[in-house]
């Protein structure tokens, strides 16, 4: 419901924030002063977790696996110390081998919590961020609860929290009971049980911080939810292709300042221009600069379309910087490859002049090489001729679904003829270069998006047919993919899963354990 506030709570210890005591004290001598906001120390912790906890040194992973070598040497040597340790160190400092091993753990397993605390309390930061950003959005008229993904978003994001949380947990039990290790000594069985606890403890809590590292999120950035962002699936044809393509891998926020962002746009295209062509146009240059397209030629192409203050607005935007716009689509590149891929070929044939496949028809198809999650098919058909014309688009799969899909589309000719039997620069004045025809091409064109969710792994199949419609085949394509889970998140999830099950195991054997030594005997 567009009126249903779906913000995450946080708790009163969290909102209010202490100006006395040791906190006053941090904020005075830090860099930012007494006037830091919420944001301002958010921007910190990130960088702390960003350089030094979650990756850089990522020293959350590395001080747990290197607690797992002294796990295991703690209880090799908890029957006794060896020798050059029994005769030379343990009568100075009084401490077998064993327990020194297990107090060095507990110094790393201390640092281990620091490290997920510092991370659960940057998490908390940008949860309060994002609860500010929704607020400032209502208030501005622009209800980001009703828009799509919103609920998908919140719900990953509290769900990372509450792993992290969970992960904090099973440390500070972990490192508790090597505390109680110190106290009853590891020669004796219940403490190599204990030590057994603690080891499956903390395998627990690595599982669980493994589960979170594919949904980062951050709210210094503009595209800080990016990736803990889910697109929805897309069914069919799209209209504006490039906008409807950024619109849908955008998070909700980013997505309700984008449609700000556009009605200021549209209201400084010159007079002349129709508003979809300049958009596409726009975001067509701005994609070109993300590929190595200079800063002053980009100009040069949107003063085509934009006046003096369009112009400025591109450039030094508040919200979507030129930064901003690399990021973004840097993002979408990697999520659609077939797309860009497709006019990258496209812009190719314009560039050297080459004639279409079809003498009055542009037909050009892609598809992923390697699928994980869902296969994005992109299709783009013109009409070149003076008629109208109908064709049939089908796809035929057996390793996706739909199995089968077919669209009709009848094609009206385009407003002028968007291609060239010459070779076009890249940039020129006006829209006869590679720029402007494609722009052209994908306005008066009609571009399909069609999701395909695989139905098995390893290799398959899909078969693109255009044809008219008695059945007359026109061009036909087939496609060889390869589908396979992505690397990365296969690793973290099959580590997390691996250390859940092995933890859970080791848990319940020491409970067990501990259980038969005490009322067994």
């Amino acid at each position: 419901m567009e009126g249903e506030d779906n913000t995450i709570q946080t708790s009163p210890q969290e909102a209010v924030v202490d100006t006395n005591g040791l906190f006053s004290k941090i904020k005075a001598i830090s860099p930012i002063g007494e006037k830091a906001t919420v944001k301002d120390w958010e921007a910190i912790f990130l960088a702390i977790d960003r350089q030094i906890i979650s990756f850089g040194l990522r020293i959350i992973l590395f001080l747990p696996a290197f607690a797992i070598f002294t796990y295991f040497i703690a209880w090799a040597f908890s029957n006794g110390s060896p020798k050059w340790w029994l005769e030379n160190i343990e009568p100075t400092i009084g401490f077998t081998f064993s327990i020194t091993l297990v107090a060095i753990t507990f110094v790393i397993l201390f640092g281990y919590i620091l490290s997920i605390m510092v991370h659960r309390h940057r998490e908390g930061l940008s949860l309060r961020v994002f609860n500010d950003e929704v607020q400032l959005s209502n208030d501005a008229h622009r209800p980001v609860q009703s828009l799509q993904g919103y609920d998908g978003l919140v719900a990953r994001m509290k769900r990372s929290t509450s792993k992290t949380n969970t992960s904090l947990f099973f440390a500070m039990g972990s490192a508790l009971l090597l505390v109680v290790i110190f106290y009853i000594g590891s020669e004796n069985e219940s403490g190599m049980i204990i030590l057994l606890g603690s080891f499956s403890l903390m395998l627990l809590s690595i599982g669980q911080h493994l589960a979170t590292r594919s949904h980062q999120f951050s709210m210094v950035e503009r595209t800080g939810l990016l990736d803990a962002y889910s697109p929805a699936i897309h069914p069919s044809t799209i209209n504006s292709v490039f906008n409807d393509l950024l619109m849908t891998h955008m998070d909700p926020l980013m997505r309700a300042q984008y449609v700000d962002f556009t009605k200021s746009i549209e209201a400084n295209i010159h007079p002349n221009v129709e508003v979809g062509f300049a958009r596409e146009k726009i975001l067509m240059a701005l994609y070109r600069h993300h590929r190595g397209l200079v800063k002053a030629t980009m100009i040069s192409e949107l003063s085509e379309v934009l006046n003096e203050n369009g112009l400025k607005l591109i450039v030094s935007h508040p919200v979507f910087t030129l930064e901003v716009w690399l990021l973004l689509m840097g993002h979408v590149s990697r999520k659609c490859p077939a797309f860009f891929r497709m006019i990258d070929r496209l812009e190719h044939e314009i560039e050297v002049g080459n004639n279409p496949a079809l003498k009055d028809l542009v037909f050009e198809v892609d598809l992923e090489n390697v699928v994980s999650n869902r296969a994005n098919l992109f299709t783009i058909i013109h009409n070149l001729g003076e008629t109208e014309r109908t064709v049939v688009f089908r796809v035929q799969t057996p390793d996706f679904r739909p199995n089968d899909v077919a669209l009709t589309y009848r094609l009206q000719p385009g407003e002028k003829y968007w291609w060239s039997d010459r070779a076009l620069p890249s940039h020129a004045q006006g829209d006869d270069d590679t720029l402007g025809v494609m722009s052209g091409l994908l306005r008066d064109g009609t571009v399909a998006w069609q999701s395909l969710l695989p139905t098995t792994t390893g290799e398959a199949t899909v078969s693109v047919r255009l044809e008219q419609p008695s059945g007359e085949l026109l061009v036909g394509r087939q496609i060889n993919v390869r589908v396979r889970s992505e690397f990365r998140s296969m690793v973290r999830s099959s580590g997390s899963i691996a250390a859940n099950l092995l933890g859970t195991i080791g848990l319940l054997s020491a409970i067990f354990m501990e259980m038969y030594v005490l009322f067994g005997q």
